[in-house]
């Protein structure tokens, strides 16, 4: 019968070789390695707890201000709209019509005005703004 573990080995002596050499490798391996310290392995671990929680936190505000976000730039539209209510009453972009309509109307009445007159306007502005 076959002895699998010394596969690859002719004799018993040259695996026993082998395998003191992989013992010697792994003295030499932990010889090189320093030291656990188990003092600064918690106080590692702690301080890595501490950061995931800051993240966690992190991730929380930039979560509510995404949110704040969202809802004032929602909420814009529907605050022009009752300033403009205010400001105009119940008609708001009528009135505002009205008014525009009516700029253009003086606009055009004031070019056909002839140049003489055109001087005299802003003096009976002016007058207006005095009282």
């Amino acid at each position: 019968m076959t002895d699998i573990r010394t596969r690859g080995f002719k004799t018993k002596a040259e695996l026993d070789e082998h395998l003191g050499d992989i013992e010697e490798a792994a003295e030499t391996e932990e010889a090189l390695s320093p030291p656990v310290d188990y003092a600064v392995e918690k106080q590692e671990t702690v301080e890595l707890a501490r950061l995931q929680e800051d993240l966690t936190l992190l991730r929380r505000h930039i979560a509510l201000l995404r949110e704040q976000a969202n809802t004032a730039i929602s909420a814009r539209p529907q605050w022009a709209d009752a300033d403009a209510h205010e400001q105009l009453g119940n008609y708001p972009w009528l009135k505002l019509a009205g008014v525009i309509a009516i700029t253009f109307l003086a606009a055009r009445r004031l070019r056909l005005l002839p140049a003489s007159g055109m001087a005299t306007i802003p003096l009976a502005l002016s007058r207006f703004n005095r009282m």
